[in-house]
């Protein structure tokens, strides 16, 4: 590769930059919170365990809900103006934290929290199609989540060290503050994007993200599986250290997406959908038959590979069946599916381990994958997508 060719990538991505840093600056306090918020609760709040799961889950039920209608304020009111308000609303609920003396409290500031994540997120990822070329948008959706997922990965693990360093929360909460402005900030240097007008108003549930939607919520069922279950399953087992198994899993989501992420956007969302779903299913397999740590570590790293890539191809089959103008609501619903499905996996996870056993968990889940790839496989294909207005498009990326 030549130095022009590099130095041609860079320019490319240029553009991106500040979206992606403000997305990982925002998620560092939801990451961080999650890694003290259950020791706030139980040791400083004299809350109960169940109380912990509550504000743990409050996030993401906010984002839920929040994801479709911060897309659907984007669209009419422009994206940089819902992304800047949701890291306000992340820096708000940093504050909130230093002061919320109580479980209800913190539980209004952890539905704070969700919904500026989820604008955030939502208006980030519609702001960047608007920009992108037409053939990289899986490609640099694909790239916005990896630094979602950095920031929470990132966040928690400096979150632990300042907690621990400190010896008190207030220096996690300020951290939490500091970098979600600091997101505002990097959005706030970015000039407001060209986004079609709005003609009539979009469903908090758009057509185009439904089947999609449904098909990431089944898949989702797989990661929360593994989180929740994966080491209980081998520890059942007599194996150790069998949280090896869903570490190895950030490892391949992460690795995959950086180096072939591309996929989506070169061979098809649809048939890279329903390949990484099937992925999926191999990967749980592995881990329900595994009775050694290696053959769940490598179950672990197959999911990560087909969960990598899986979010990206079904975000661009609904990106290219949805009207510019409501991109925004569209992604932000199908995003919600995501969120949905930890919501109801994790739960639904534990009622089949009661009932049947953990191997039972992965038996399930792989199911659920499957019926991912076969929604997948009965998608119509998919229509010659919108263009952008051309003033959005940057330039065009160096040849391969």
């Amino acid at each position: 590769m030549t130095a022009t060719t590099i130095g041609g990538r860079l320019t490319f991505y240029r553009p991106y930059l500040p979206l992606f840093g403000a997305i990982l600056l925002s998620l560092l306090g939801a990451g961080a919170s999650l890694a003290v918020l259950p020791f706030l609760v139980l040791d400083e709040l004299d809350g109960s365990r169940i109380e912990v799961g509550a504000v743990i889950a409050a996030l993401a039920v906010a984002a839920v809900i929040g994801r479709p209608i911060a897309g659907r304020i984007g669209d009419r009111h422009g994206y940089r103006t819902v992304m800047l308000a949701g890291a306000g609303l992340c820096a708000l609920a940093g504050a909130g934290y230093l002061v919320a003396g109580n479980v209800p409290a913190l539980l209004v500031v952890r539905l704070v929290h969700g919904a500026g994540e989820g604008a955030v997120y939502t208006a980030g990822a519609a702001w960047l199609v608007a920009l992108a070329p037409v053939e990289r948008r899986g490609r640099i959706v694909g790239l916005y989540g990896i630094h979602m997922w950095l920031g929470l990965t990132l966040g928690a693990l400096l979150g632990t060290v300042l907690f621990r360093a400190a010896d008190g929360y207030p220096p996690v909460w300020i951290f939490a503050v500091v970098t979600a402005a600091l997101g505002a900030a990097l959005v706030a240097t970015r000039p407001r994007p060209e986004q079609a007008p709005a003609a009539g108003r979009a469903g908090l549930l758009p057509r185009s993200a439904v089947a999609p939607g449904i098909a990431l919520t089944l898949a989702g069922f797989g990661y929360a599986g593994l989180a929740a279950f994966a080491a209980l399953h081998l520890a059942d087992r007599g194996v150790a250290n069998g949280i090896a198994a869903f570490n190895a899993f950030g490892f391949t989501y992460v690795g995959v997406r950086l180096f072939v992420g591309g996929l989506p956007d070169r061979l098809g969302a649809r048939r890279v959908a329903l390949w990484s779903a099937l992925v999926e299913a191999v990967g749980l397999l592995l881990v329900a038959v595994a009775t050694n740590l290696w053959v769940a570590i490598l179950g672990g790293l197959v999911v990560g590979a087909g969960l990598s890539l899986l979010f990206p191809a079904l975000a661009l089959l609904v990106i290219n069946r949805t009207d510019p103008a409501h991109q925004g609501a569209a992604l932000g619903a199908f995003t919600s599916f995501w969120d949905l499905g930890l919501v109801v996996g994790s739960p639904l996870a534990g009622l089949v381990a009661s009932a049947a056993g953990y191997p039972a968990v992965f038996w399930v889940t792989l199911l659920a994958a499957l019926a991912s790839a076969t929604l997948s496989a009965l998608t119509p294909p998919t229509p010659t997508p919108p263009t952008p207005p051309p003033a959005a498009t940057p330039p065009a990326p160096p040849p391969r």
